[in-house]
């Protein structure tokens, strides 16, 4: 990823990730609540990992320095001033998106893990069943969301 518009690309659409991640920590943390903050830090955080490779690669600080700008600026902006965002993200329909993504997350890595060590068979029952139950419990937290009960 020497091309600069390659970089810029990749920057890009993390960049949404952090803005994303930033906002729910700004709403957890102003409204008290340790699920979206952490679940901000998940989606807004492991992103920096390829900024801070990028530094130690290439030594380019760019990156890094966009993705810490939109992480840090958005979770400000919705913790300090946009209280209709910071509600929409607390509300019970996003609680169950984020749990639905981290269940997702979860068993993906778990069933990668499995088959990395030879069961195919349990990677496809454990983590593709479980990904299916993160799948269903992000599929409730949409239909909260639309107020279909």
């Amino acid at each position: 990823m020497n091309n600069p518009l390659d970089a810029l690309l990749f920057f890009g659409f993390f960049s949404f990730l952090q803005l994303w991640g930033g906002a729910a920590i700004g709403a957890g943390l102003r409204e008290r609540r340790l699920l979206p903050v952490l679940w901000g830090i998940v989606v807004g955080g492991f992103p920096l990992y390829f900024g801070f490779e990028r530094i130690r690669v290439l030594g380019s600080w760019p990156g890094l320095t966009w993705q810490v700008f939109c992480l840090l600026g958005s979770a400000l902006a919705v913790g300090l001033r946009l209280p209709r965002l910071r509600a929409w993200l607390v509300r019970d329909g996003m609680t169950a998106i984020m749990i639905g993504i981290v269940l997702m997350g979860v068993f993906a890595l778990l069933g990668a893990s499995l088959l990395r060590a030879g069961s195919e068979a349990l990677s496809i029952l454990i983590g593709g069943v479980g990904f299916i139950f993160g799948a269903m419990w992000f599929g409730s937290g949409l239909r909260q969301l639309r107020g279909k009960q």
